[in-house]
């Protein structure tokens, strides 16, 4: 008979919760379910509501299971035995902390089954505490207006993000441009450029759900022996979580490059040969370029697609061993 324990807080009983649940009975005979004790950890829903929510999920699997209140990180697992753990992304460190203390008192281990980070529909964790806070509800579904914050004054980066943010979300959006200091010279060459897109992202972020830095810089390819212009997007979300994207890449007419090694931006250099004043904050380089068959917001806007794609694809990305 295989004995499987789980434990949590289990406040809200959001998806999460019911997919650690079903994970646990699913590979269990018999399974123990550890609830904190109000002051440990609390939530603001008492003990009593959150083990007849327990209760009331787990009597559909029709299996033998017990409820404990527990007041520590560790609850019984130090001393009973049990064959398998099973725990969150973010709780995995502790059952490996827990199989250690039992080596150390001569238990065997348990096996550790950890499942999926799972997330809002905002793409960041689901959490009690969010529910809490009414920013999400129990399935995940976004109440509050999302925050983001775009580091940049440049309209052609405020819209880039606009527009790839309102394909992946369908739910109301605050975005802003910050004014912030990228910390890179005028103009970013190779790392300068990601470097760039990183500070800005950190600097935008403050309170928002999401900062978004965009920096454009000059990439050296050595197999081509050309310099290639490309958008590095960074994303940071409230939690610390990075994700990166690149934009396509493009090649500057030789005698704009000649001006930019003699110490002119690039953005000079193109006013020059093109007669346009401030041309990056109207239809850029690549706009003049290309005759108009893509603008600067929108090759802003493949580097931020490019750094959702792993929180689009979260599940791939971000999914428990």
């Amino acid at each position: 008979m295989r004995k499987v324990v789980v434990g949590g807080t289990f406040a809200y009983l959001h998806k999460g919760h019911r997919a650690l649940l079903e994970r646990a009975f699913e590979i269990g005979d018999v399974v123990l379910i550890g609830i904190t004790a109000d002051e440990f950890k609390g939530s603001k829903l008492p003990f009593e509501i959150r083990r007849k929510d327990v209760e009331k999920f787990v009597t559909k699997f029709k299996k033998p299971y017990e409820v404990m209140k527990i007041h520590d990180k560790y609850g019984p697992t130090l001393e009973e035995d049990f064959d398998v753990i099973v725990v969150s992304k973010e709780t995995e460190q502790t059952a490996r902390e827990i199989n250690q203390l039992r080596r150390n008192k001569g238990h065997r281990e348990m096996k550790i089954v950890t499942i999926p980070i799972l997330l809002a529909e905002d793409l960041l964790p689901l959490s009690s505490r969010r529910i809490e806070k009414g920013e999400i509800d129990p399935e995940g579904h976004r109440l509050k207006v999302m925050r983001v914050n775009v580091g940049s004054m440049n309209p052609s980066k405020i819209r880039g993000v606009e527009k790839i943010f309102s394909q992946v979300f369908s739910f109301p959006m605050e975005i802003k441009g910050v004014q912030v200091e990228p910390g890179v010279p005028p103009q970013p060459i190779d790392g300068e450029t990601v470097k760039g897109a990183i500070n800005r992202a950190r600097n935008a972020l403050q309170d928002a759900d999401y900062g978004v830095g965009i920096e454009a810089g000059l990439f050296w390819d050595p197999v081509a022996r050309k310099y290639f212009d490309k958008a590095f997007c960074v994303i940071i979300d409230k939690y610390g979580n990075s994700t990166y994207g690149y934009s396509g890449g493009f090649v500057y007419p030789p005698q704009v490059i000649d001006m930019v090694k003699k110490g002119m931006e690039v953005g000079k250099a193109m006013e020059q040969l093109s007669g346009i004043s401030d041309i990056g904050r109207k239809m850029g380089a690549i706009g003049y370029l290309s005759k108009g068959l893509i603008t600067r917001e929108e090759f802003n806007a493949q580097s931020v697609l490019m750094a959702m794609i792993p929180r689009i694809s979260g599940d791939l990305y971000f999914e428990g061993k």
